[in-house]
């Protein structure tokens, strides 16, 4: 069975189950109002993945991404670059906002520019500036922060 999804041009922003993920649903928020874009928030987990505390955060996270007015799909799989890059296409994403990888956890990030290598890519960093990548050249800017 195929799922049909909206596929209205979209900024999809990919969050973890940390509540620091919160500053990553804002600035795809923000970038998303400058290019006049749909929100969506994608959250990929190992199966099985959920306690007490992930579904707390990850309540918190959708209520935040409710709030800017984004759908929030959540998804259970061992590939999460995969899972967001066949998400991406089915859903009309049109740029693409992640958190700043680890050392050790940069492979995301490169998968997911080499599944969709016309896909602009933004990373948030810790201080909430966003970095993003077009063509392999970067740009430096820095997302406005709304109260909350």
């Amino acid at each position: 069975m195929d799922i049909i999804m909206n596929c209205e041009p979209n900024v999809l922003v990919c969050v973890t189950d940390q509540l620091s993920s919160e500053r990553l649903i804002r600035s795809g928020a923000e970038i998303a109002k400058k290019q006049k874009l749909a929100l969506h928030v994608v959250c990929v987990l190992p199966e099985g993945f959920v306690s007490e505390k992930t579904s707390s955060v990850l309540q918190n996270l959708y209520d935040t991404a409710n709030s800017l007015g984004a759908e929030m799909t959540f998804y259970f799989n061992s590939d999460p670059a995969l899972t967001i890059a066949v998400h991406a296409k089915k859903s009309g994403s049109v740029h693409i906002v992640s958190g700043a990888p680890g050392y050790e956890s940069s492979f995301f990030i490169e998968t997911i520019k080499a599944l969709l290598p016309r896909q602009p890519i933004s990373i948030v960093d810790a201080d909430s500036r966003v970095y993003t990548f077009r063509n392999t050249s970067p740009s430096v800017s820095t997302a406005v922060q709304p109260a909350v």
